[in-house]
């Protein structure tokens, strides 16, 4: 009778957080961007059977990726697209990277994105620049949407892509999931460390690569969406880890033209590449410090050797996932230590101007 008490009590619980925690934690949609176009966006799966999957040991397991992009466009209808795909796979997932239970944030479900799924492209006389986007470990490719959907309102075509096994959950569209593996726990000595994190951060620039390489080669046969993408203007963009990624891509692609890091973690950039510093337009904005002082002798070195313009932006008062879409949910996440003081509209603002002016300067 009374293990009956005590399922009745747990369901009564479970349930009533789920009509409780909403009015007390309510997640926002997200803000409109402000630029005149209005957004489509599109989800692609693709495969690149030239390299076959590091993270698995098994033979002919060739590296998939799934890929979604944000662009203009002037016709849209219906209903714009939820923030989250598969969202209910996803809740588990992302409550574990911000390290809050499930139920609190279950209701991220209910989150609308101002992008309309599978929209026409916007006709233009030219073709657009387009900006690529590289999240964090444990990250997704829809972390930055805010981001995304401002570069798109502006005249560019976005792109971001779930790093297999370095995001938090990475689902495709036969319903097959790769799960994130890329967490390293208890101390490891500094050759274990690179071990790990190299072919780690290679295995990312590499998919950058494949991005292009996949872009161009359906270009050579493609009169639609992506004939309109101009590959002599690129640019990329990456979040904590995703911001190394976006350097270490930078150094070796020479088909990229200008590179921000949002908070980005340094630390496993080879120094050969810290120390030649880049040859394209580079912006740094991140957290006034981080813990490990390596990561911004790193930076000021890599900015030092830098032969193109560079600039490290620190903001007071922000924290590590600032630079994401997720204090913009709900003010409350101050509250729980995920964002800092800084306030957030001030924060979005002046990261959405400052991205889109650097990308419009540089491409």
């Amino acid at each position: 009778m009374r293990q009956l008490i005590f399922i009745l009590l747990s369901f009564i619980l479970i349930n009533s957080c789920g009509l409780i925690i909403p009015k007390i934690i309510p997640f926002n949609d997200l803000p409109a961007p402000t630029g005149s176009f209005s957004v489509g966006t599109r989800v692609f799966n693709w495969e690149d059977n030239n390299r076959e999957e590091w993270f698995t040991e098994k033979d002919g397991d060739f590296r998939k990726i799934v890929v979604q992009v944000w662009y203009p466009t002037e016709e849209v209808s219906g209903e714009a697209a939820p923030y989250l795909d598969f969202a209910q796979d996803r809740v588990k997932p992302i409550s574990e990277q911000v390290e809050l239970p499930p139920f609190m944030i279950n209701h991220i479900k209910e989150v609308t994105s101002n992008s309309y799924m599978n929209a026409p492209l916007k006709p233009a006389a030219g073709s657009y620049p387009l900006v690529i986007f590289s999240h964090g470990l444990g990250g997704m490719r829809m972390q930055n949407t805010i981001q995304m959907e401002e570069l798109a309102s502006k005249g560019f075509i976005a792109l971001a892509m779930d790093h297999t096994f370095d995001a938090n959950v990475t689902i495709f569209n036969d319903g097959s999931s790769a799960d994130y593996r890329s967490a390293i726990v208890g101390e490891v000595t500094s050759d274990e460390f690179w071990k790990i994190r190299l072919p780690q951060i290679n295995t990312r620039v590499a998919d950058v690569s494949f991005v292009l390489d996949n872009i161009q080669k359906i270009q050579s046969g493609d009169e639609g969406f992506w004939s309109k993408i101009d590959l002599g203007r690129v640019g990329i963009m990456g979040h904590s880890f995703g911001g190394g990624t976006a350097i270490v891509a930078s150094s070796r692609d020479t088909r990229l033209d200008a590179c921000i890091a949002l908070d980005g973690w340094l630390v496993p950039i080879e120094q050969s590449i810290i120390k030649n510093g880049l040859n394209v337009p580079f912006l740094f904005m991140g957290q006034t410090h981080w813990t490990n002082p390596v990561n911004y002798e790193n930076l000021d070195t890599l900015i030092a050797a830098s032969t193109a313009s560079a600039e490290k932006l620190i903001l007071d008062g922000t924290k590590h996932f600032d630079y994401s879409d997720t204090p913009q949910f709900n003010t409350a996440s101050s509250k729980f230590g995920i964002s800092g003081s800084m306030d957030l509209d001030e924060l979005r603002i002046l990261l959405n101007s400052r991205i889109v002016s650097f990308f419009e300067l540089n491409l």
